[in-house]
Order: C-alpha cells, then sequence, then structure tokens
C-alpha cells in the first residue's frame, strides 16, 4: 500500500491555526452532543402531556411545505432575542447578553430538533430540502469523526466521565446510598 500524502504541504502558521481551532472545536462537540441529547430527552417528556401531544400529533401530520414553515418559525421567532443579546453585549452588559443568548439557543434548539424530528419525512419529501440535508449531514459526520478522534476531544469526554462519577459518587453519598 502506498502512502497518500497531501498535495499541498501544512505550513506551522496553518498547523498552529488548526492546532488552535481544535479545542474550542472539541469543547463545541461535546457540549453540543450532551445539550441536544437532554433537550431531547426533555421535549420527549414535555411531548407526553395532553395538549402538548395533542399539538404534536398535528404537527407531525403537516404537508412539506407547511412543515418547512413549522420547522422555520422557532429559529425566526427567536432570532430578536440573539440580536437583543448582541446588544446587551456591545453595549457593556457582557453576563446578560451572553445569559440571554445561551437561553435564547437552548429554547431554539428544544423546539428545532423536537419540531424537526416530527416533520423530518414530510421535510425529507421536499427534493432541496433533502439533498441539502444530506450533504450537510455527510459533512458533519466527517468533522465530527475527525473531531472525535483528535487526543484533545478524548481528554475532555475522559474528563466529563471523571466529573459525572464524582458527582455522582457525592450524590448517593449524600443520599446515603
Amino acid at each position: 500500500m502506498t502512502e497518500h500524502k497531501p498535495l499541498v504541504p501544512t505550513s506551522w502558521p496553518r498547523r498552529i491555526l488548526k492546532s488552535m481551532a481544535t479545542i474550542p472545536l472539541a469543547l463545541w462537540i461535546f457540549l453540543e452532543e450532551w445539550v441536544w441529547d437532554s433537550i431531547l430527552t426533555f421535549m420527549r417528556w414535555l411531548g407526553k402531556l395532553p395538549p402538548i401531544h395533542w399539538l404534536e400529533t398535528r404537527v407531525a401530520k403537516l404537508p412539506p411545505y407547511a412543515a418547512l414553515i413549522a420547522f422555520v418559525v422557532p429559529a425566526i421567532i427567536l432570532f430578536p432575542f440573539k440580536l437583543a443579546a448582541l446588544w446587551l453585549i456591545a453595549h457593556g452588559y457582557k453576563m446578560y447578553g451572553v445569559g440571554v443568548f445561551i437561553i435564547a439557543k437552548i429554547i431554539g434548539t428544544a423546539f428545532l430538533a423536537r419540531i424537526f424530528s416530527l416533520t423530518k419525512p414530510a421535510l425529507m419529501s421536499i427534493g432541496w430540502f433533502n439533498k441539502a440535508y444530506t450533504w450537510f449531514s455527510a459533512w458533519k459526520e466527517r468533522l465530527y469523526a475527525y473531531v472525535r478522534a483528535l487526543p484533545t476531544y478524548q481528554r475532555i469526554k475522559a474528563w466529563a466521565r471523571e466529573l459525572k462519577e464524582i458527582a455522582k459518587a457525592w450524590w448517593q453519598a449524600r443520599r446515603g446510598h
């Protein structure tokens, strides 16, 4: 087997830039996975409540372009809150701005994730949406696979597992188990 070498040699500035981007990207992916799983679990629980279940049943039956509107509406509604967060940050209220942004991001992600899970079959029947989703999913998986293979990401995961075990042991000791 012959070894494939990159066509363009990697310069030291490019390697440094790549290294500097690795840690934030690894942290972002780790947090996104953790938050995403937690959000989906919460939204599934919320979906069991009778009025929410009734609404979700109707959303799941929407035709393709109505489903697309239902999917996009939460992002549109939360956009002004993200702008307000940027305004707060720009005017010296950094903690408030970051707080507003994080809350808007979590709420927006929660609704988008749930609505997407309900409307995915209808959305995937829209040709351009299906192509865009397929392309984005493949790109994201390649990126995630690359980051998950990095030692930095693996150290962050190991550290998180250790913290989880410490917290679990502390909680059980407090409860007397």
